[in-house]
Formats: structure tokens, C-alpha cells, sequence
């Protein structure tokens, strides 16, 4: 399993509270076959997130699926969040983040 922040595609950001969000993160290609590493914090513990690809236009035939959803507590009450994406399409496609919290 790679781990976040050891990737070339690794990306990690610190977000301001909010509910849901879109367009946030720095705009990442994926090739077909290729996977972006991604890990985001609020600086608390949001309880439980979910994030995807906000796939951007134009695109060449791409497919983005996130998947392994994980969250690390740490003992300062910060918690992070990670969200793998990876381009199961015969194209590629710039993406950043989207989503938000469980309700």
C-alpha cells in the first residue's frame, strides 16, 4: 500500500470548515491507469467525510473512481482524511476534489 505523501501524485491540503465542497485542490492530470494519492484536514475532526473527482472538462475519454476512504485521528483532536482517485478510462482528464459530510 503507498502511502500518502510518498507518491509523486500525492497531494495534501488544509481546508476551512465547511459542509460540502467542490473545486478544491490543486488541478491533477490522471493518464488512463494512473492514481492521484489524496489526504485533506479541517485542522478538527469533521466526523465521517467523503470525497470524489471533480472531473474537469475537457475530457478525453476519462473515468475517475475514488476509492479506500480512510481517516487517521490524531491525539491533538486533528483528524485526516484520505481518498484515493484513480482514471479507469481510455483517456485523461483533469480533476480535483469534491465532496463533504455524511448526514
Amino acid at each position: 500500500m503507498e502511502l500518502p505523501g510518498t507518491h509523486p501524485r500525492a497531494r495534501h491540503f488544509f481546508m476551512e470548515e465547511t459542509m460540502a465542497f467542490n473545486n478544491v485542490g490543486p488541478l491533477t492530470f490522471l493518464a488512463p491507469g494512473q492514481t492521484a494519492f489524496w489526504n485533506y484536514s479541517y485542522g478538527s475532526d469533521h466526523g465521517t467525510q467523503f470525497a470524489s473527482a471533480d472531473v474537469k472538462t475537457p475530457n478525453q475519454g476519462a473515468v475517475h473512481m475514488a476509492d479506500q476512504q480512510r481517516k487517521r485521528k490524531d491525539n491533538n483532536g486533528n483528524a485526516t482524511y484520505f481518498v484515493n482517485i484513480h482514471n479507469q478510462g481510455v483517456g485523461g482528464c483533469f480533476h480535483n476534489l469534491q465532496g463533504g459530510g455524511m448526514s
